[in-house]
């Protein structure tokens, strides 16, 4: 019994090499947290170095800074559930993690789908180190000090003519995440992987460029979190920090850089990537690239890792995200009629009881074909 259990371990991590040998988003595989949950009696360089989908790098990474590989683990974990959020109502819903065999085929297209999770995973891992530090779960890094004092003009105090306060002006103060430490732990895993493993250069470039794009899409929506001081409640003193929103605003913003992501082709001569058609949009260091179009995903496809939309649930607005008219690429859709018990008409009872009715509702649901 307990040679079987081995073999099927064994069987796994040959599927996670084949399939994505040098990738580190195989982290969030469930076949690699499944082995990794019955792994845990291992020692840390045993275990990192088992991770033979990691570059050598990122496998040293891991036996030296134990508690940072756990944040990037997790950070991962945020990414890909963050992912499957922004596209549960489209026809493609980040499928790519709960599907092992569709995994290696579909990240070695260069398709907006991936810049997007390129863009993610990156943010993710700087988003959350940030976090971290400020929060005191790492002792390489703690609250970011770099903001420089402002000048005395700029400090926030009341006045005793006006009774208010200046329009801009504070001081420093509070425990702000540290973006740059974060920066740089996204950079040395995730960037130089890139430099190790992708052979062609367009494809590194693109790899990169929406690498980068993902971490600036942190720093642009940083914020400014103040407290006041002062005596019975006045705003005498004024201190801010700056802190991280919640990924979601983050998520958000790349899946509209994602909507309107540029294709894109290497100029040989100069070493820069242009637009691939003279009509397409300019693009800057904050807009997602790509180099291959989408599949419509409508079809199952193994070849462009595409599982297709047929058997999804679906409603019946028209031309919007999950409606029908959208998942079911015009194939229409089948509608399953089922009943189910409910309370209803619930009243309050002194003392203290709460009586229902139960209540028989028909629930209609929609499948595409």
């Amino acid at each position: 019994m307990l040679f079987s259990h081995y073999q099927q371990i064994i069987f796994i991590l040959i599927i996670i090499v084949q399939s994505s040998y040098g990738f580190w988003w195989s982290l969030g595989l469930p076949s690699f947290q499944l082995w990794s949950s019955s792994h845990r009696s291992l020692e840390q360089n045993q275990f990192c170095s088992s991770l033979t989908f990691l570059t050598v790098e990122q496998r040293y990474y891991c036996q030296t800074n134990p508690k940072i590989f756990t944040i990037i683990n997790r950070s991962l974990r945020i990414a890909i559930d963050e992912c499957q959020y922004q596209f549960r109502n489209q026809r493609w819903n980040c499928s790519l993690f709960t599907q092992p065999d569709l995994f290696g085929k579909l990240i070695l297209r260069k398709t907006p789908e991936i810049a997007f999770i390129y863009a993610l995973t990156s943010a993710a891992v700087m988003h959350n180190i940030a976090k971290a530090c400020s929060k005191g779960e790492l002792t390489e890094c703690g609250c970011d000090r770099t903001q420089l004092k402002p000048r005395s003009s700029r400090m926030m105090l009341k006045s005793s003519t006006t009774n208010s306060l200046t329009s801009d002006g504070f001081e420093w103060g509070g425990c702000s995440d540290d973006l740059k430490f974060g920066r740089n732990v996204s950079m040395s895993f995730i960037d130089k992987q890139e430099m190790r493993i992708t052979r062609r250069r367009i494809v590194r470039m693109v790899n990169l460029h929406n690498n980068e794009a993902g971490r600036q899409a942190v720093e642009r929506n940083v914020q400014l979190t103040c407290k006041c001081h002062g005596v019975s409640g006045s705003c005498t003193l004024r201190v801010c920090w700056r802190t991280l929103p919640d990924f979601r605003l983050i998520g958000s913003e790349l899946r509209t850089k994602y909507a309107s992501a540029t294709q894109v082709r290497l100029n040989r001569h100069l070493n820069i990537l242009k637009p691939r058609k003279t009509y397409q949009k300019l693009f800057n260091s904050t807009d997602l690239i790509h180099i291959q179009t989408s599949s419509s995903f409508c079809e199952k496809n193994s070849r462009l890792g595409s599982l297709g939309t047929q058997g999804r649930e679906c409603n019946l607005t028209r031309n919007e995200p999950g409606s029908c008219s959208v998942l079911c690429c015009d194939r229409g859709y089948e509608t399953i009629v089922s009943t189910i018990e409910e309370d209803c008409d619930c009243q309050f009872h002194w003392c203290c009881e709460v009586r229902c009715k139960r209540c028989v509702k028909k629930v209609e649901k929609h499948f595409c074909k």
